[in-house]
């Protein structure tokens, strides 16, 4: 009859506690990982192609780096870059108002000097006038169109700063879930790193 070694027991479920906790610590790293890309990132952007661009950006910096260090090394002189300046045009558009005023004909001063000095200050009068009521009217404009900006920049505040808190709930949830993996994965290299050394 064969008889069971507890060592080897106690070996062989230690690394299955090892094996299970590394890998399901990797796992519930990788979904806080992939939760905080999701809560943060922008619509339609990918997790893995964003990974991937990161990767061959530092890939490209590095060889340029290395490119640079060889050059120096070797005492050769920098390649020139030629900076391609593209021309700007500035745009200016001005909008204006104008306000056409129509007036009779004034009487003729030659024959009727009272009543064409009465008529020229009528005219001043109304023309007076028409400019007070614009100035009040644009005051009255300007007010209220300064009332619903303050009111449209308060509702775009909160809804900004309820934006700003639903993120940093999110990302502290996925952060959470990655260090709760992160404490597995090291659970498990430690009971491993023990079976190492015991036996």
């Amino acid at each position: 009859m064969c008889k069971i070694d507890d060592g080897q027991v106690l070996k062989t479920a230690l690394t299955l506690v090892s094996i299970a906790a590394q890998v399901g610590g990797l796992v519930m790293a990788a979904v806080g990982l992939s939760n905080t890309f999701n809560d943060v990132a922008a619509q339609g952007e990918h997790f893995f192609a964003t990974v991937l661009a990161t990767v061959l950006g530092v890939v490209r910096r590095l060889w340029t780096d290395f490119k640079g260090l060889c050059r120096r090394l070797l005492g050769r002189p920098r390649p020139e870059v030629v900076h391609i300046l593209g021309a700007a045009m500035k745009i200016k558009s001005a909008a204006s108002a104008r306000g056409i005023v129509t007036f009779g004909p004034l009487p003729d001063p030659t024959q009727d000097v009272d009543a064409f000095k009465a008529a020229v200050e009528e005219r001043f009068n109304r023309v007076f006038k028409l400019a007070q009521d614009m100035q009040h009217d644009l005051g009255q404009e300007t007010k209220v169109r300064e009332q619903e900006d303050q009111k449209i920049g308060s509702d775009l505040q909160a809804r900004l700063t309820a934006r700003e808190e639903e993120s940093k709930r999110a990302t502290i949830r996925g952060l959470r879930e990655q260090t709760l993996g992160f404490f597995f994965v090291a659970f498990g290299l430690v009971v491993q790193s023990y079976l190492d050394l015991a036996y």
